[in-house]
């Protein structure tokens, strides 16, 4: 893919990262702003403004539009790779009642393996957990855990999702959300990944496990791909 290089991801979530991503997002935000629900877009702003966030406009939307529709179908729903929880305050405002568990180290990224092409460095992305915890207050049902997933998720009772969204960068956590999440998912269920077109170890990850699996990755406009469990 055209943008996965070395380079790009080196800015590890900086301040130059941001200011990137913030300067196409505001771009899109005024395309979204001429035919979206603009309180859907508002959203997306105030997000943006009270949050770090490494999400596109485009990408956030996503998170929103297919986290609404899948809070009409059985199943809990989950985040791996919170980071500064703008995207799981995106899902908060539509869950409804559901269960949204959240899963990170908060410690920043594990190390990487060769699939990942020396793209990141360990304990790269780190992040606050109690200042997470505290921005998700007001929302019901709403379980962080602390941890390298899927150890962080081992004690969790057994339980079917309907909305799974990863964005761990990584090909071995994109491989263990797979493995973790493909059995649990109801039928109809959506696991959604940030960075597919864009890391090398996020599309091998996808690549070798659907190998053999009846459904067909879905590739995004945005750098987002997503699975429908058959």
């Amino acid at each position: 893919m055209w943008m996965k290089s070395r380079r790009f991801q080196r800015l590890g979530g900086g301040r130059l990262e941001r200011m990137g991503i913030g300067f196409i997002s505001r771009i899109q935000l005024m395309q979204l702003g001429g035919h979206k629900d603009p309180k859907i877009t508002g959203l997306i702003r105030q997000v943006r403004r009270e949050r770090k966030s490494l999400l596109m406009a485009n990408e956030a939307f996503m998170v929103y539009s297919i986290a609404r529709a899948q809070s009409k179908r059985p199943g809990a729903f989950a985040e791996v790779g919170v980071f500064d929880g703008g995207s799981a305050r995106m899902t908060c405002d539509v869950k409804g009642d559901k269960e949204l568990h959240l899963f990170d180290t908060f410690e920043g990224l594990p190390q990487s393996v060769e699939q990942d092409r020396d793209v990141h460095r360990k304990n790269q992305y780190t992040s606050n957990f109690d200042s997470v915890k505290a921005y998700l207050s007001d929302f019901e049902n709403v379980f962080l855990h602390k941890g390298l997933f899927p150890d962080s998720a081992k004690g969790l009772k057994e339980m079917k999702f309907s909305f799974a969204h990863f964005d761990v960068d990584i090909y071995e956590s994109t491989l263990g959300c797979l493995e973790y999440f493909y059995p649990r998912m109801n039928p109809g269920g959506i696991m959604l990944s940030h960075d597919y077109s864009l890391l090398a170890g996020v599309e091998t990850a996808f690549t070798e496990f659907l190998a053999d699996k009846p459904e067909e990755l879905i590739e995004l406009p945005t750098t987002q791909c997503m699975v429908v469990k058959l």
